[in-house]
């Protein structure tokens, strides 16, 4: 069932070589892809109540799936963790998802990698390639720390540590400083690895403001964070799931999902792997602790590429081998728009950004007046529909009306 009052959606500027619309494949069953909720529970749950998920009775507590809920495919496209304000109220509603008959896909996306990484090597910090992954989560984690310490660690006894050792711990040594550049010269150029050292020292005092804000003391960080692995890295940890199910990218019908993009690397992959083989190497990547290493390859760029010059590039020799494997579209969260989602043509893929800044801490930076509520959805029949409280009509795409100049 589409809106009644909808605009036809074409992607910006139109391609110049006709899309083989005949060949196009939509995804086997309606699919509905949310992005970018960066721990904003109400702002989800209102944008499975637009997409008809759920009753509208159903609460964050506890949802009640609808016939489209039980029947469609559900993919949350990355960026789960930060900015807040409801971290843990977020987890829990996903949960739910989870449990439920529901047919639910979750992507990676940099915001949590960047935790896993951070929380991961606490356990490492001898380890010169990951010493600073920690602190280079930044401020915008603050909020889940003091939502963990607030629900978990009140009536628990401090571990008793001085500043002094909880700081070696947590933060790189200064021998960090002097030897990290000869660790990743042969996996970051000069000019980033120069950049990553000034912002690892700013991150860290960042951090340790934005946690006094929150009323988190350095003994509070710490044991926050000891609570932290126990929810979401120990393997019967109550989010331990969260990590454990996460993709790298999904693939329905001509469509590619995933956080950020891709680029001829990974295409080249996709060619010679099927997307669960890719899945499973990053899933093992991940268990085996080498992020430093995944974080800076093709597949990083995944969930991190913003098509800058020091990302792995797009060419018209990746998107050709997308094309003859019957992938005509790249759709993606990470780069935010106003005015709803966007369509645009990428080295002559179709690619849709569908991150609407739903979640409450970016509309109040961006001065956005309305709640966040955003879905896309891929029909089985073939129409891409695209509703957001950022635009008053449905955006409505349909390969065959794909117009060509």
């Amino acid at each position: 069932m589409y809106a009644a009052t909808a605009t036809a959606w074409q992607p910006h500027p139109h391609p110049q070589v006709p899309f083989p619309a005949d060949n196009w494949l939509a995804p086997a069953k309606d699919t509905y892809f949310f992005c970018d909720l960066h721990a904003d529970a109400d702002a989800f749950l209102r944008s499975l109540k637009l997409s008809y998920l759920v009753t509208l009775d159903s609460t964050v507590e506890s949802i009640t799936l609808t016939t489209k809920g039980r029947s469609g495919q559900i993919i949350i496209g990355g960026d789960c963790f930060d900015k807040g304000p409801s971290n843990l109220a977020l987890f829990r509603l996903i949960a739910q998802l989870k449990h439920a008959e529901c047919d639910l896909v979750l992507l990676a996306g940099n915001h949590d990698i960047r935790i896993y990484a951070g929380l991961l090597a606490t356990d490492f910090m001898d380890d010169l390639r990951q010493a600073h992954f920690f602190v280079r989560m930044g401020r915008k984690t603050a909020s889940l720390f003091a939502e963990i310490h607030r629900h978990y660690c009140q009536d628990e006894k401090q571990p008793g540590l001085a500043d002094s050792v909880i700081r070696q711990r947590l933060f790189p040594s200064e021998d960090w400083f002097d030897f990290f550049p000869a660790y990743a010269q042969h996996t970051m150029p000069k000019s980033k690895i120069d950049k990553e050292l000034k912002q690892i020292r700013k991150k860290q005092d960042d951090f340790i403001q934005a946690c006094g804000e929150q009323g988190l003391s350095l003994p509070d960080i710490y044991q926050a964070v000891a609570k932290a692995k126990e929810l979401f890295l120990s393997p019967d940890g109550e989010f331990a799931w969260f990590f454990q199910s996460l993709d790298l990218i999904h693939l329905a019908g001509s469509y590619c999902f995933s956080h950020a993009g891709l680029d001829d690397q990974f295409a080249e992959k996709l060619v010679a792997h099927s997307a669960d083989e890719l899945n499973q190497t990053f899933r093992e990547q991940m268990n085996q602790g080498r992020i430093f290493e995944m974080y800076y390859s093709e597949f990083g760029n995944v969930f991190r590429t913003k098509y800058r010059a020091n990302d792995w590039p797009l060419t018209e020799r990746g998107s050709d081998i997308l094309r003859r494997n019957h992938i005509f579209a790249i759709v993606n969260g990470h780069r935010s728009h106003r005015e709803g989602q966007q369509l645009f043509l990428r080295q002559g893929l179709l690619n849709f950004e569908c991150d609407t800044q739903l979640n409450a801490n970016c509309r109040r930076k961006s001065n956005l007046q309305t709640p966040g509520e955003a879905v896309t959805i891929f029909y089985a029949d073939g129409m891409v529909s695209a509703l957001s409280s950022d635009f008053p009509m449905t955006k409505q795409f349909h390969p065959k009306q794909l117009q060509q100049h």
